[in-house]
């Protein structure tokens, strides 16, 4: 028999402050504290935030009346001091550094024995109380209901971005900080009191928790009052979240003490996959899939909250709360996570001050209708009324490209198609005749020829190698894509039915498909015109010192360009996965050429000769270790010989000799500062010697180094495209590439295209068995044609 009255309800919300100026968290609670009555408003770990407790009810209306008063009170207290008051799990913009432990004895004690992990504790939850004054049976319905704990956390989650600004990919990063604390779990592994009080007990002595409060179990009898408390949840921006969870908390901690109570063993799962089904709902809230621990399988969120409020309707129309549930349910699954809403705030104009004003907005319920034009996409399950849920519009574009009949049809959800067969025929051609920088005639005139036919007009290079065009309107904003058109002198060996005609030339280096991609690109520019100005340049030279895009852009191909972005092919990436990096992505080059001069000698009597060969040998090592000492190894500055030549016989001390090398470095500073340092410590090192030289140093390209905020476009592309799972984060390579001297003039982004078919050994770039997997290509071309949406959705 139920209850003869619901059970009593109390909540603790945290709330982030944020400077109102600067969007950033601020560690002004101290003084907004001051403003506020102390009986409801407490500190925390961080003074960043604020925690709200409510009055204890019965009735869930009154509930949410005190909720909301007691937000009100806090926002407009802390609008007199310029703070706003946000409900999240975490918040997209702060500076670690200036945040603050709170200086209490309790908390200052954390921050001495917890460190980085108290210090990197910039979020918030919501915690629910639910009166079960019996701590035996509280102990014991905890881990009855440790199961159901992902559906919880699913309907809360709100924390998609780090304090940094990037996107964690995770719809409750909190969740994944919370989980380093050392006494987490769904719920403490005991079946009574007692056995509850020995565990905490023994964690206190043990010196891993400083006092009972600190047994942050998602589920646990709470420390301070007869309650059963939730604690798996993200703090909820929308009061409806809030009430939501609170209504269901409460049904089922009714429902599994009266299943206790009548010798119903319950749910059993083990505690594995409980914490499994918490990660899937920590990395997708309501957007994807949960697992069903019931089964154990996946099914779809909505699917699985369904069921879970059908099943507590006994307890709910009990207490009232029946038609109010209901409502907020499918409220919920209708309108999609806090982490979704976030994720969207932040592509309509890939601002990060919008997704802190939306949660303002939300937290003190002045929420602001979409702008003019933006509308919700619904799940692939429309029609259902669960899932109107809303998407991520940056994948819009991404989304109308779908497979359809066979392996070689692409198509768009248009009135098009574009045979995937045509981008490999490009591809195949171009690598069949390859040409070397600045030689690359006839590939200049298969890409005039195609563009010619889509009615676009290229402008060709001075010296009739190269081209670009620009496809849509003249806007001021202007989007760049990059493709290179030369070979390499290496000799092919991968007997491709295509291979090179050329003797001793070939696509060595995956050029072909990167100008196949990018005409591909511009046959879906055409058909489906891009909103802003969208240039593509073919430059020819990229495998030359200092590059062809050094004579690109002085013939003009950057003239009001505002980013520019590029592909580059990978074969230690397997097909399906792209890689960027914010920052440096490439190193730098120089080239050392040292010719060498002495009196040649019989190698009898080398005191009466330069002995050249030991000189050049101590200038091989020497010069190396005098780098290794003079330049800060964090610059990742190497120094390698690749040519040595002196001498024809082994008794005899030649009188001439050279030595040719490479410098890399992943700092633009020690790139643009090395030829001295070098110049000056050979000549040092071949001082003691009677021997001449003559050095020539030829600074090459600077590293590419990645410009932030292009970066997050092209992770946001890349990601559009083949899913967050298969973005990778790219390591910097030591490789050189031209690209950098476009980002020297204005900002843009390298990412690494996964060429690698999976099975067998990669072959290295710039090596006569290098071969790609041309299904990597789809990914490229998406990728690019993305990258010209991304301002689709900026106002």
């Amino acid at each position: 028999m139920l209850a003869s009255s619901p059970r009593k309800l109390g909540v603790e919300e945290e709330f982030h402050l944020i400077d109102l100026k600067t969007r950033r968290l601020t560690t002004r609670a101290p003084e907004l504290l001051a403003r506020l009555p102390d009986d409801a408003y407490v500190d925390e770990l961080q003074r960043c935030v604020v925690e709200v407790n409510s009055g204890v009810f019965t009735d869930l209306a009154d509930l949410r009346s005190d909720l909301a008063w007691h937000r009100s009170l806090l926002v407009d207290a802390a609008e007199g001091l310029g703070v706003g008051v946000a409900a999240a799990g975490s918040m997209p913009l702060a500076l670690p550094t200036e945040m603050q432990v709170t200086g209490s004895l309790r908390y200052q004690r954390m921050l001495a024995d917890y460190q980085m992990l108290a210090r990197e504790q910039l979020i918030c939850g919501t915690q629910v109380h639910v009166d079960v004054p019996d701590r035996d049976e509280a102990v014991q319905v905890a881990n009855r209901i440790a199961p159901y704990l992902p559906v919880f956390l699913a309907l809360s989650v709100s924390s998609p971005f780090r304090a940094d600004g990037s996107d964690t990919g995770y719809a409750s990063a909190r969740t994944l900080l919370w989980l380093r604390w050392p006494s987490t779990g769904p719920a403490a592994p005991v079946s009574s009191a007692a056995e509850y009080d020995t565990l905490i007990d023994d964690l206190v002595s043990s010196g891993v928790i400083s006092d009972p409060g600190m047994a942050y179990f998602d589920i646990r009898p709470s420390a301070k009052l007869p309650t059963l408390e939730l604690r798996v949840c993200d703090s909820c921006p929308r009061l409806d979240t809030v009430i939501l969870v609170a209504a269901l908390f409460r049904a089922l901690v009714e429902r599994e003490v009266q299943g206790l109570r009548a010798g119903d063993k319950g749910l059993k799962v083990v505690s594995t996959m409980t914490r499994a089904a918490l990660w899937r709902a920590a990395r997708s809230g309501l957007e994807a899939d949960l697992v069903d621990v019931t089964v154990p399988r996946s099914r779809l969120a909505a699917d699985i909250v369904e069921d879970f409020v059908r099943s507590l309707r006994p307890q709910l129309e009990e207490t009232g709360d029946w038609d109010t549930v209901r409502e907020l349910s499918a409220a919920a699954l209708a309108t999609g996570s806090s982490a979704a809403r976030q994720r969207q705030a932040f592509q309509r104009r890939n601002r990060l001050t919008d997704v802190v004003d939306q949660l303002l907005a939300e937290t003190a319920d002045r929420v602001s209708p979409l702008p003019e034009g933006e509308t919700l996409v619904p799940s692939a399950h429309a029609g259902r009324s669960h899932s109107s849920v809303a998407t991520r519009p940056r994948r819009r574009w991404a989304a109308r490209f779908a497979r359809r009949g066979s392996e070689s049809e692409l198509t768009w959800t248009g009135s098009g198609e574009l045979d995937e067969q045509q981008l490999l025929a490009w591809r195949r051609d171009l690598h069949a005749h390859p040409e070397l920088s600045f030689e690359e005639r006839r590939t200049t005139r298969v890409v005039r020829d195609h563009l010619a036919s889509l009615g676009v007009e290229p402008v060709l290079m001075p010296g009739g190698t190269g081209l670009w065009c620009d496809i849509g309107p003249e806007t001021e904003h202007c989007i760049a894509l990059r493709a290179d058109l030369d070979a390499l002198p290496i000799t092919e060996a991968t007997g491709l039915e295509f291979q090179s005609t050329v003797p001793g030339v070939s696509h060595a280096c995956g050029h072909d498909a990167h100008t196949a991609m990018l005409m591909g690109a511009a046959a879906v520019l055409v058909k489906y015109p891009p909103t802003c100005r969208v240039r593509l340049i073919f430059q020819p030279g990229e495998e030359t010192t200092p590059g062809g895009s050094v004579d690109t852009i002085a013939a003009g191909a950057l003239e009001g360009v505002s980013k520019i972005y590029a592909l580059h092919c990978d074969p230690n990436l397997e097909v399906g996965k792209l890689a960027t990096r914010s920052g440096p992505i490439t190193s730098s080059n120089a080239s050392v050429t040292v010719r060498l001069w002495s009196q040649g000698g019989h190698t009898a009597r080398p005191h009466l000769t330069g002995d050249l060969i030991h000189a050049g040998a101590v200038l091989i090592t020497g010069l190396a270790s005098v780098l290794d000492r003079r330049i800060d190894a964090r610059t990742a500055t190497v120094l390698t010989w690749g040519k040595v030549s002196a001498g024809q016989v082994g008794n005899s001390v030649p009188e001439s000799g050279e030595l040719v090398g490479t410098l890399r470095s992943a700092s633009h500073e020690t790139w643009a500062n090395l030829e001295p340092l070098v110049t000056d410590t050979i000549g040092e090192l071949l001082a003691p010697y009677h021997v001449r030289y003559e050095l020539s140093y030829l600074q090459g390209v600077p590293p590419v180094v990645n410009d932030p905020d292009c970066t997050a476009d092209l992770r946001e592309a890349i990601e559009s495209v083949v899913g967050f799972d298969h973005l990778a984060e790219a390591e910097q390579s030591s490789g050189g590439e031209d690209f950098a001297w476009y980002l020297e003039q204005v900002p843009g982004a390298m990412a690494r295209l996964g060429v690698w078919e999976g099975v067998g050994e990669r072959q290295e770039l710039h090596q006569p068995g290098f071969r790609l997997d041309e299904r990597a290509m789809i990914h490229g071309l998406r990728t690019l044609v993305a990258l010209t949406r991304l301002g689709d959705q900026t106002e």
